[in-house]
């Protein structure tokens, strides 16, 4: 009996290889493939985009909001009256229009719009430092919103790209965990591409921070 079990398991062996394992084997090297190539891939062609129409408003953060420009493609972020969850005091959101970006990260910040603006150039130092990339930067100016809050931005020229920083701070609505009392709200905004885009969309982007408002 030995022997025939013997002769039998060699049977099933090619090359020292047991052929009983191999479709096991070719099953969980076909899942690894899908799981660490295949679906990774898919999902990288396949991004969240939603193309902004006519009358939409997306949400930057709790109360404050902002008119995207028709035509742009919403990549991060919500839209009013089109989500179910909440957006909280901090939350991101990025617009694009081709090679152009239009970021905004919203964060509780109790200080100035200059000290906000001092704040990201700092960390902004820091990750430019740490990558190698250096970026010259101009003077600080104002910026104006529609309902006259006033913010500081500064331009800024990188080897590809370039563009502006924009710091504002609202006074939010109340929250549960401002124990009824208004919060204030620090937003930064990134706008950056090539120079010639940017010009074609000047006037969107400066609608768009125009825009911005808390709710009444």
């Amino acid at each position: 009996m030995a022997t025939s079990t013997t002769m039998a398991s060699a049977a099933r062996r090619t090359g020292g290889i047991d052929r009983q394992t191999v479709k096991p084997a070719l099953l969980v090297l076909a899942l690894a493939v899908l799981m660490s190539v295949v679906l990774p891939t898919v999902d990288g062609k396949t991004a969240y985009r939603h193309a902004i129409h006519k009358g939409e408003i997306a949400e930057l953060a709790d109360g404050i909001t902002l008119v995207p420009a028709p035509g742009w493609d919403l990549t991060t972020g919500a839209l009013v009256g089109r989500t179910r969850s909440p957006v909280g005091s901090t939350a991101a959101t990025e617009l694009v229009a081709g090679s152009v970006r239009f970021s905004v990260q919203a964060a509780p910040f109790a200080g100035t719009p200059s000290a906000l603006l001092r704040r990201i150039n700092e960390i902004n130092a820091d990750l430019r430092h740490a990558r190698g990339r250096a970026a010259a930067t101009g003077r600080h100016y104002r910026v104006t919103t529609r309902h006259r809050v006033v913010g500081v931005a500064e331009n800024f020229v990188g080897v590809a790209r370039e563009g502006s920083v924009v710091a504002f701070v609202f006074r939010s609505r109340p929250t549960a965990g401002s124990q009824g009392r208004p919060i204030r709200e620090g937003l930064e905004i990134v706008i950056s591409g090539p120079d010639d885009l940017l010009s074609r969309r000047r006037d969107e982007i400066v609608a768009m921070i125009r825009s911005i408002r808390t709710a009444s």
